[in-house]
């Protein structure tokens, strides 16, 4: 009887906030201060008896919002690898966990590092999804083209760390490797 070894990774990691999100996020905490004195000013002015309760309500809920709103920038994402098959799970404040998509490296159609030299032919190549899971920390990212059942051409852009790029070879035909 032979007997078979299950091959099973987890990566999690944080993504890196780029320059624009850190631009968004202060967007949204002026906008939540600046929202929440004007509805509380409003309130007192036009409201003579409960002015001042219902203006610190307001306050509270649009501060409550404007926080759920800045955390929503305060992603992780997850790769969970069991032989030659990998689910990408975004996490959201690390709360809300959402799958993205699972996929063979049996079925990839074309597969490399992801650099200078291979990024203009990537970012060009014409896909219906792009999923760019890459936490912006390191430059040992790497792209796969694949027909998904649920997006059809897809383009997956991502860092699995060593552990799981030893297997994947396994599994990825020789062919599609650039």
């Amino acid at each position: 009887m032979q007997q078979t070894n299950d091959v099973f990774y987890e990566q999690l990691y944080s993504r890196k906030k780029t320059f624009k999100e850190y631009g968004i996020q202060a967007l949204i905490f002026i906008v939540t201060i600046g929202l929440s004195m004007a509805v509380f000013m409003f309130c007192i002015a036009s409201i003579r008896n409960f002015g001042l309760m219902i203006g610190t309500l307001c306050i509270g809920i649009i501060v409550y919002f404007g926080y759920k709103l800045f955390m929503r920038l305060d992603i992780e994402y997850e790769y969970i690898y069991l032989n030659g098959e990998i689910d990408v799970d975004k996490i959201i404040c690390k709360s809300e966990r959402s799958r993205l998509l699972t996929v063979k490296a049996a079925n990839f159609e074309q597969f490399g590092e992801y650099n200078a030299a291979t990024k203009e032919k990537v970012d060009s190549y014409p896909v219906n999804k792009r999923f760019d899971v890459r936490s912006n920390k390191t430059d040992a990212l790497y792209y796969a083209v694949f027909n998904h059942k649920e997006y059809n051409k897809t383009l997956l852009i991502f860092e699995p760390d060593e552990r799981i790029m030893e297997d994947m070879k396994r599994y990825i035909p020789k062919t599609v490797w650039h």
